[in-house]
């Protein structure tokens, strides 16, 4: 199995380490994208040596987007609000967003882990839904001291595990 982990600029990207970790525990292989506020908090270096490869920060003429676009899963983890209203809207600024629309044009399963204050967690949730009619899935946020906190890792494994079993049965 092989999944995209991108990493967004949230404080909860600390937890992307170890989840990148039980990925690959669990037979996993990981390619990992980060944005570049996602790099003010963790380093490029921690996913590297959680997943074992090299990070994408910038798009180069590797054609990275369209080079990891047909893997089993991408999960964005965490997603911010902008990351998942730019993708609501389809505009591609970044190595992140280039690739989800990308992935989305070959029907590769999307899932997003929320990550906000609760403020804009609740203001995006037009987008939130917009994404969701497109067929995109998402792991619930846990809401707990005014946030939407990232879930247990093990649930995102247990959702990014269903998604790709799901898919595999339906080629």
């Amino acid at each position: 199995m092989n999944i995209v982990l991108c990493v967004t600029g949230s404080i909860a990207a600390t937890e992307t380490i170890k989840l990148a970790r039980l990925f690959r525990r669990n037979d996993i292989n990981v390619k990992c994208f980060m944005s570049e506020s996602a790099s003010k908090i963790i380093h490029p270096n921690s996913l590297e040596f959680a997943s074992g490869q090299e990070v994408v920060l910038d798009l180069t003429g590797d054609i990275e987007h369209v080079k990891y676009a047909k893997k089993d899963l991408i999960l964005v983890a965490p997603a911010t609000a902008n990351t998942i209203s730019k993708f609501a809207y389809k505009i591609a600024d970044n190595p992140i967003s280039t690739l989800l629309i990308t992935a989305q044009g070959h029907n590769t399963p999307i899932l997003f882990v929320p990550s906000m204050h609760d403020s804009m967690f609740d203001t995006i949730h037009e987008n939130i839904e917009k994404v969701k009619n497109e067929g995109v899935h998402f792991v619930n946020p846990r809401m707990d001291e005014g946030k939407a906190k990232f879930p247990d890792i093990d649930d995102i494994l247990l959702e990014s595990l269903r998604l790709i079993n799901l898919n595999n049965l339906n080629e």
